[in-house]
């Protein structure tokens, strides 16, 4: 005969239980019964479905929405979303049973609707990858990206059109709210509110922001006021940036195509590894601006045009950048600039790299290297009208295997900078109306410049080679158009 439990533990186990049982909340209970079947409703239906035994799954008949949804009887919790997830009226969850992306129309985001704002602000927020359908669409309010996230289309077939806001999508409200993996792909928007700001389509301003993408996009904005940009990236103080990717975009902006900048984390190299690549930017006052002390930095197979003051400026205290194998078109103040910032917050360090660049026709404006540090540039080939201007901390650099082609009396000047190096150029202002210096070491501190085996075809009049209120340089086995030796 089996032996009975003693009387105290039985007792101990029952005031556990108890105890235990006592401390479950209503909501914790998931015993409703389960049959396995599938009903076929409306969204309306089910969300008035107060049956029991529950269906195991449904099938929703709404048009646009039509599929399987599956009973989750452990969640109470998640928010009816219309798109991906169905509350019925007694706090039951059916989940919609999918792979691939959400599409949008699942949560009503359709080209009828005079604002998707609402509509695709409930798609990011329930699911984590989110497809917009082909067609044209108008929005009125900013959606909030969130981490963890994929907005996507069929590039150059969604158009989102802005009449009322600039910004199509921007980070969470409140700035602690950090900002990671999130990828922006194939969406194009045409800009045409009138509201003053200073803001842009894509703006993320003071969370911190690692692992974003954003590619395949095209914008333009000729109807809106003279101040927004496309992309803006801020780093607010205490915050960073990394593993930033801006690529394969086409992008039309009054202000800046794309601005990431850094300016108050003093010294302090908290954005990194923003790559900037494949993109055209046409028509901005700035086609991209990097600004502030941020490391590796690369902008390259960029395509820009007539930006009416840079093409490519990078300012400040960048460190490691390479801006290889760009093309300019069309008229700038300069096509490109390496310049230090507004608060003159430090200039590049650790050497800037500019290979393979060039113009496509001749570019209206000139190239200004105020910051480059001991910089590399070599294989570019410019047709211009302006001349290069190397200056303030652009000392130690190599000029290498390059062919500029000038409209300017002076080619090249070297202002108060020193040590640089000029070897197998080619170098000419044959065009130009008048020749000073093709070459100009400028000032008491331009010192030591070194120029040899280059090739000079010049202007009427001048010089080849000058130094001027007290610069030096030294000059070796350079030539003119016919091969002879020049200093």
């Amino acid at each position: 005969m089996k032996k009975l439990p003693h009387m105290a533990g039985l007792c101990s186990l029952m005031i556990l239980f108890c105890i235990n049982a006592s401390c479950k909340k209503a909501d914790d209970n998931f015993n409703e019964p389960v049959e396995q079947r599938t009903d076929t409703l409306t969204i309306a239906q089910l969300r008035d479905f107060g049956s029991l035994p529950l269906p195991s799954r449904i099938y929703i008949t709404d048009a646009r929405k039509q599929g399987l949804f599956n009973l989750d009887q452990g969640d109470r919790k998640t928010a009816d979303n219309l798109g991906v997830t169905l509350v019925t009226s007694h706090g039951i969850r059916y989940k919609r049973e999918y792979t691939g992306p959400a599409n949008a129309l699942w949560f009503d985001v359709l080209p009828s609707d005079d604002d998707i704002g609402p509509e695709l602000q409930n798609a990011v927020n329930g699911a984590d990858d989110v497809f917009i359908p082909d067609g044209s669409y108008r929005q009125r309010t900013t959606v909030r990206l969130r981490s963890n996230m994929k907005l996507q289309a069929n590039p150059g077939k969604v158009l989102i059109t802005l009449p009322a806001t600039y910004v199509s999508l921007a980070n969470a409200i409140d700035p602690k709210i950090d900002l990671n993996n999130v990828v922006i792909d194939g969406l194009s928007w045409n800009v045409t509110t009138r509201e003053n700001g200073t803001f842009g389509t894509i703006y993320i301003d003071s969370p911190n922001v690692a692992n974003l993408t954003i590619q395949n996009c095209t914008s333009k904005d000729y109807d809106s006021k003279d101040s927004t940009n496309w992309l803006t990236l801020k780093i607010p103080a205490g915050k960073s940036a990394e593993n930033i990717v801006v690529k394969n975009n086409v992008v039309r902006a009054r202000r800046m195509g794309c601005e990431i900048f850094n300016h108050d984390n003093y010294n302090k190299y908290v954005g990194k590894n923003i790559e900037v690549s494949n993109n055209t930017f046409y028509d901005c006052h700035f086609g991209i601006s990097l600004s502030g002390p941020m490391e590796n930095i690369t902008v390259e197979n960029n395509t820009v045009k007539n930006c009416s003051l840079y093409g490519i400026e990078i300012a400040g205290a960048l460190r490691n950048v390479k801006i290889n194998s760009n093309k300019f078109e069309g008229k700038f103040d300069k096509f490109f600039i390496g310049s230090n910032d507004g608060n003159g917050n430090g200039s590049v360090t650790g050497g800037m790299t500019i290979t393979g660049n060039e113009t496509i026709g001749r570019c209206t404006g000139g190239i200004a290297l105020y910051n480059g540090g001991t910089f590399a540039f070599a294989n570019n080939k410019f047709n211009m009208t302006g001349m290069i201007e190397i200056s303030h901390s652009s000392n130690g650099g190599s000029f290498n295997d390059n062919t500029i082609e000038s409209m300017s009396s002076k080619v090249i000047i070297c202002d108060n900078t020193s040590n640089n190096r000029f070897t197998n150029n080619s170098i000419s202002n044959r065009n130009a109306s008048a020749n000073q210096a093709m070459f100009m070491a400028y000032g008491n501190k331009s010192l030591n410049h070194v120029l040899t085996s280059n090739r000079f075809t010049k202007g009427p009049g001048g010089k080849y080679m000058e130094g001027a209120d007290g610069g030096t340089y030294k000059a070796s086995d350079n030539q003119d158009e016919s091969g002879r030796i020049v200093q």
